[in-house]
């Protein structure tokens, strides 16, 4: 069944595409709700970071873009957005232009069809610029901080205007000046902030632009597997091909992060055996990858099942009663070897989740048998992160 809402606004439309976000990995719906989990070690690992970020010059693009807003005399939050939207456009169509090979650049494809896209920079990087405190005025959306910054540019506005009507001006020169002089919100932290930024835009980071995001990152997630890898110039991190490559190295990361790792490799593995249960079943036993690997997985089930889910649930501060109690009764029944109960708990969970209607595994006859449904082994944004790693460490001027 289709899914859709209506569009009253760009904030409530955003709202909605987040939601959806939440339940996408790299594009894979999360059939199981394991999502709590897989997004809380993500953000223990990878900070600021999004499935759908491509490089790292937009943590700077967006902020110098609405810098240069500010400094406009446009007072009005929805022609700001406007122009803001614009300049973001303007700014994928200069990458194309620059290279049609480039990786990374968002929007490619809507801007070779005449159209921009539904989630611009932007709302895709917001939340990484608060995490980064490069946006320094708290929790605001990036609509409640152009209403914000609009007040205050009216309040200034206003406060000139009466200065300039004030009798006897050549007496209050000096006054007058300062009329709109007043305490202003600090909005952001962005020194590389320069009026003819556009003039010279390129995907690459400038040495200063990969400079001041490094230390960003490193102060504001300092307990993250992000900054250790930048503050510790780990590029090796670069040549791996996954998040569970990692292992191979992770004696030579922090006690906590290891402990961590382990249980999001662990976890990882788990859920691969409930994944490809769920596709047993939404397959009726024909789909040759879930057959395979749950042969595969027979003799180990045991070990499998022994991933340590309670201190999941404490690390991760996982309180969802139905999400703990489908993991604790898999894990039961993994340890049994039990798989047809396993395939009862499956169709249940997707079935609390969506309603009979909606659960692919209460209709399994109308799906494609040869397709995998639901994803695989967890990646924790590792692949997005490895990507904004690369360029910083490249505008460092050694080779990658």
């Amino acid at each position: 069944m289709p899914l859709g809402w209506i569009d009253f606004s760009k904030t409530e439309r955003n709202k909605v595409l987040s939601v959806l976000d939440m339940l996408s990995e790299s594009g894979t719906l999360d059939e199981l709700g394991i999502a709590p989990i897989r997004d809380g070690f993500a953000n223990l690992f990878f900070p600021g970071t999004s499935t759908i970020q491509t490089r790292a010059k937009y943590f700077l693009i967006v902020p110098y873009a609405l810098k240069e807003l500010e400094h406009s005399p446009e007072a009005n939050p929805t022609k700001v957005l406007r122009a803001f939207d614009e300049i973001e456009r303007s700014c994928g169509q200069m990458f194309l232009q620059q290279s049609s090979s480039e990786t990374g650049i968002i929007g490619r494809r809507s801007l070779r069809g005449g159209r921009w896209v539904k989630r611009t920079p932007a709302d895709i990087y917001w939340a990484g610029l608060r995490q980064y405190g490069i946006f320094t005025a708290g929790n605001l959306s990036l609509t409640e901080y152009v209403r914000a910054s609009c007040a205050e540019k009216k309040q200034k506005q206003t406060l000139r205007r009466l200065g300039n009507r004030r009798d006897g001006a050549g007496e209050n020169e000096t006054d007058d000046r300062d009329a709109g002089d007043y305490p202003r919100t600090r909005f952001w932290n962005l020194p590389l902030y320069r009026e003819d930024w556009m003039d010279s835009l390129e995907m690459k980071l400038t040495q200063e632009e990969g400079a001041f995001l490094k230390e960003r990152i490193i102060a504001a997630c300092p307990g993250s597997m992000l900054a250790f890898i930048l503050k510790n110039n780990r590029r090796e991190v670069l040549e791996l091909e996954n998040f569970q490559s990692l292992a191979a190295s992770m004696d030579t990361f922090p006690v906590q992060m290891r402990a961590d790792y382990a249980l999001a490799l662990d976890f990882s593995d788990f859920l691969l055996v409930l994944r490809t249960v769920y596709n047993m079943i939404v397959s009726q036993g024909e789909n040759a990858d879930a057959n395979r690997l749950w042969t595969e997985f027979t003799p180990s089930l045991r070990e499998l099942a022994s991933v340590d889910l309670e201190a999941i649930f404490v690390r991760l501060q996982i309180t969802d009663p139905r999400l703990r109690g489908f993991m604790i009764r898999t894990k039961k029944l993994m340890e049994t070897e039990y798989l047809d109960g396993l395939k009862q708990e499956v169709v249940r969970r997707e079935e609390q989740l969506k309603g009979p209607a909606r659960a692919k595994t209460r209709h399994p006859e109308q799906f494609d048998h040869s397709q995998w449904y639901g994803g695989g082994a967890l990646d924790y944004r590792f692949g997005n992160a490895r990507m904004i790693l690369r360029d910083i460490f490249e505008s460092e001027g050694a080779p990658c």
